[in-house]
Order: structure tokens, then C-alpha cells, then sequence
């Protein structure tokens, strides 16, 4: 499959979460705190076992405790879900930060390339957006934490409709 229909696929995936993550923030708010907890309980356990399952190596004490404090941290988010979501959002909002200027940077280049203006611009916007939802967090916080699945869905979006963008470029832009 040509790569231009992977991005089309990824941004109509990320279009569509973002619509459910709008439609309930709630939810993709909690939804995110669980993935991340039951992805560190799993990366631990897994850590563990292969501790367990090589006994040996320069690595067997780092690996033990990496993969114990992973799980711990797992079991926290997975138990204590609101002070995580508070803590996460922090994360989401440097995430935020450092993507939209990422964009920002990416957008400027493509412009100074002779990109196609649609292209650049939505790249642009995306970027702005995306940094204009950091800040948004950052200053809002702790009481931001309620918000976050309706940023992260409106991030979602705009990354869906930006990689959309980029795959049908892509798909007509001339061969060189």
C-alpha cells in the first residue's frame, strides 16, 4: 500500500476518536488515565518476568526496578485516577506545547520549500491551535484536568484532518 493512504487511514482513525472524545470528555478523560495505567502495569510485569526469566546480565537489577516502579506507578494511576489526571495534564500540556511549535516550525518550512498553501496553512493552523491548547492547560490548571478528553479530542480532530490533508498532497502532488 502506498504511504499516502496510511496517512489518509490514520487521520480519518484520529478524526473519528476525536469526534467520540468530544462527545464525551469525560470518558476519554478517564480512558486515557486507565490506558496509561494498565500500560505500565503490563510494561512492569512484563520487565519482571524478563528479569525473572534471564537471571542474568549487567542489566538484571535496572531492569527490576524499572519494571517495579513501573507497575507501582500502573497500580497508582489505576487506583488513584483523579491526582493522575491532575498530573497528566500537565504532561498533555507540555506535549501540547512542544507539538504545536513542532507544527509551527514544520508549516514554516514547508512554506519556504514552495509547499501547496493549503497544505502549509492547515499545518500552520494545526500548529497554532495545538500550542493556543497548551497554554489553555497550563494556565487553567488544576481545574484544566476536567477539560482535557474535549482538548485532546479537538486535537485528534485537527491531527486527523491535518494528516488527511497531507496523504491526499501527497497522493496528487507530481512525481519528481
Amino acid at each position: 500500500m502506498n504511504k499516502w493512504k496510511w496517512f489518509i487511514i490514520e487521520g480519518i482513525l484520529l478524526f473519528v476518536i476525536g469526534i467520540f472524545a468530544i462527545a464525551r470528555p469525560g470518558v476519554a478523560s478517564e480512558a486515557l488515565v486507565e490506558f496509561f495505567g494498565w500500560l505500565l502495569l503490563v510494561l512492569g510485569l512484563l520487565s519482571i518476568f524478563g528479569v525473572i526469566a534471564n537471571q542474568t546480565g549487567p542489566r538484571t537489577t535496572s531492569a527490576m526496578a524499572g519494571g517495579a516502579i513501573a507497575g507501582v506507578v500502573g497500580l497508582i494511576f489505576l487506583l488513584m485516577p483523579v491526582p493522575t489526571l491532575a498530573l497528566l495534564t500537565i504532561f498533555v500540556a507540555i506535549f501540547f506545547l512542544l507539538t504545536g511549535v513542532m507544527e509551527l516550525t514544520s508549516s514554516c518550512l514547508l512554506r519556504s520549500i514552495g509547499g501547496h498553501d493549503n497544505h502549509w496553512g492547515l499545518a500552520f493552523f494545526n500548529g497554532l491551535i495545538t500550542l493556543l491548547l497548551g497554554i489553555f492547560l497550563i494556565v487553567l490548571w488544576p481545574d484544566s484536568f476536567e477539560v482535557i478528553g474535549l482538548l485532546i479530542g479537538l486535537n485528534f480532530l485537527l491531527s486527523g484532518t491535518y494528516l488527511f490533508s497531507l496523504g491526499w498532497f501527497i497522493r496528487h502532488a507530481p512525481a519528481h
